[in-house]
């Protein structure tokens, strides 16, 4: 919660910069009820991906990366009732170029509720030169790791492991935080008594020594 609270407090102060630098009245960017029809529509498209105990975290990630997709909607929607309904074409500038304020909403709220850290190059290039034989990745990988008691999620995320995704590669997929993933992964780690992922794909695909 802290943490949220100095992400909004260094996106205040990032457009109020801009505000000051660019000489633009910063009121104008505001409008209620254009920020309330942003929520209502990005939780809206969030509602798919709830499910039973989903975390915090998770269910926060989802509605950031949701928050930009209506505001490209909202964006879309409003240029079009905008050009089709003005016959006043001196104002029409002025009311496109206001129109947009629902992707800096989105962008905003993405930027609020979705925390990723970088993603970890080094450990996908590491993973990648073990790559095993396509035919053979698939045999018995599940029957393998189900007897150190993963479950179906962390299943899941060594199956995507030993695919050579890095931790970033897999939250995109699984539309979970970077976080909750290397969570995860050391979940995996601690249960199969491994510390790299090339010791998973060893015991998945050749047996463990």
């Amino acid at each position: 919660m802290r943490r949220k609270g100095q992400v909004l407090l260094s996106l205040i102060l990032y457009i109020l910069i801009l505000a000051g630098a660019l000489h633009f009245d910063l009121w104008k960017l505001i409008d209620i009820r254009l920020i309330l029809l942003l929520v209502l529509g990005t939780v809206v498209l969030t509602l798919p991906f709830y499910e039973k105990g989903i975390s915090r975290g998770e269910l926060g990630y989802i509605f950031g990366r949701k928050a930009i997709e209506a505001g490209f909607i909202q964006t879309f929607l409003l240029l079009f009732v905008e050009l089709q309904n003005y016959e006043d074409r001196s104002v029409l500038l002025r009311d496109i170029a206001m129109s947009f304020r629902p992707l800096l909403y989105g962008f905003c709220m993405q930027i609020l509720f979705s925390e990723k850290g970088e993603e970890k190059r080094g450990e996908t290039d590491s993973v990648k030169s073990s790559a095993v034989d396509e035919e053979n990745a698939d045999l018995n990988f599940t029957e393998k790791l189900k007897i150190y008691g993963l479950t179906k999620r962390e299943l899941e995320i060594a199956g995507m492991i030993a695919e050579g995704k890095s931790n970033g590669e897999i939250s995109e997929q699984l539309y979970i935080s970077e976080t909750t993933v290397k969570k995860h992964v050391s979940n995996i780690f601690e249960k199969m008594g491994i510390s790299r992922r090339e010791e998973l794909i060893r015991i998945a695909f050749g047996g463990k020594e």
